[in-house]
């Protein structure tokens, strides 16, 4: 394989990377599948399973054709694994491979078996596609499934018509999960798009868990992560196969509001539901590095919850300068609080977080904040965890001690 060659082969295999994994960039410039063929296609919102049913389709058509375009761009551009002949037997070994002829032949062999496989696909494909556009589309996959919700025999027209009427509702949930798959939930229809099929579950008979979460670290120089769940669907209609819908952690509560089912969180997993709850977890990371603090004496409960006990305390304890360790100004110090330890990390965390610029979440963490009582300005680098005082047992005195026995007697 000569340098041409080799550049040849990673340039295909990228190329088809992007078509059947369009990246954003693709999508923006219109050089999607869905985007050039949008004519064939028709409008998603007029006619939601019409629609997908050609996409998924056109999907499986020009996917198969890949391996054949392939084939038929290096019979014509590159001389390597070409027809062989037999008769040509002047020396042990071809020039292009550095190997006995016999591994060059059973190279040839199976290249030409390869080129076969390819020729097969570029035929069946359209075959199987006709098959399914026969009597309206009856026996494509998308329909078949649809068939398991239908009250009517061998018509799925009802529930076209009903998924079609939801989907064109403004109050849907909608997210791309990533570039082949997106998650739509109706009011009554939980939905998974893929490339080559669509999985349906009705809401009244579907029960939602979350099976898994996984985090990743995104930056090492700001602890910042990414999370992301997996939910299993499983409906308990016959026929009708499970699916796993993976979303981002945060994304989790946009979902939950849009379903109606619960979805059943187990003991075990904990994932931030939230941009506050991920904000808290590193908040408590942060707080857990500050000093510890002997305090003298605590609030019996947490002020603002009012059921953790306070194990944190505001005290002054940073240098006052910017992170290039310039002196700051006398408005931006942080000042000492005589509060005694009275909140528990999560409620000053919720409080830390509720005072600062949502739009500019990424540094949280370098921001100050005002004690909730006496106001005072403090940041992170000032809050640390509290060492609960010893509690020294009672002794008891002379006055207390239970009475002898000469005392007992009558």
């Amino acid at each position: 394989m000569d340098e041409s060659e080799l550049l040849f082969n990673l340039f295909y295999l990228l190329l088809c990377m992007c078509i059947i994994y369009p990246p954003e960039e693709f999508g923006r410039l219109g050089l999607t599948i869905e985007q050039l063929f949008s004519n064939w296609l028709g409008e998603e919102h007029l006619n939601f399973v019409r629609y997908h049913q050609r996409r998924t389709s056109l999907n499986l058509f020009i996917h198969s054709c890949l391996p054949a375009i392939y084939f038929l761009i290096h019979r014509f551009k590159f001389s390597v694994f070409t027809e062989y002949d037999d008769t040509e037997e002047e020396s042990e070994l071809d020039p292009d491979f550095p190997m006995p002829q016999e591994a060059v032949a059973f190279k040839t062999l199976t290249w030409k078996v390869a080129q076969r496989f390819s020729l097969m696909a570029v035929l069946a494909v359209p075959a199987l596609i006709f098959n399914w556009y026969q009597q309206n589309w009856k026996r494509h996959p998308i329909t078949q499934t649809l068939q398991k919700f239908s009250n009517t025999p061998n018509s799925t027209s009802d529930v076209e018509s009903d998924i079609g009427n939801e989907f064109r509702r403004p109050d849907i949930y909608k997210k791309k999960l990533n570039s082949i798959s997106t998650v739509i939930a109706t009011e009554n229809w939980i939905i998974k798009t893929s490339l080559y099929n669509v999985n349906f579950a009705h809401q009244s008979d579907t029960v939602l868990s979350v099976a898994k979460t996984e985090t990743y670290n995104v930056s090492q120089d700001n602890n910042d992560t990414l999370q992301m769940v997996s939910i299993m669907v499983k409906t308990n209609r016959a026929g009708v196969p499970d699916f796993h819908i993976r979303i981002n952690a945060l994304e989790f509560r946009n979902l939950e509001e849009r379903i109606t089912r619960p979805i059943l969180i187990p003991s075990n997993i904990q994932f931030h539901r939230n941009v506050i709850d991920r904000f808290i977890d590193v908040f408590k990371e942060q707080v857990s590095l500050n000093p510890i603090y002997k305090a003298d004496r605590i609030a019996e409960k947490c002020f603002a919850c009012m059921v953790a006990e306070p194990n944190i305390k505001i005290h002054k304890q940073c240098l006052d300068v910017d992170r290039n360790g310039q002196p700051l100004s006398a408005d931006n110090c942080c000042t000492n609080c005589y509060c005694r330890p009275m909140w528990c990390v999560e409620c000053l965390a919720r409080w830390f977080a509720a005072r600062q610029n949502d739009h500019e979440r990424e540094v949280w963490l370098e921001q100050k904040c005002t004690c909730p009582m006496c106001r005072a300005k403090f940041c992170l680098l000032d809050v640390s965890y509290i060492e609960k005082p010893a509690v020294t047992p009672t002794t008891l005195s002379d006055t207390d001690a239970p009475a002898s026995g000469n005392d007992n007697q009558t």
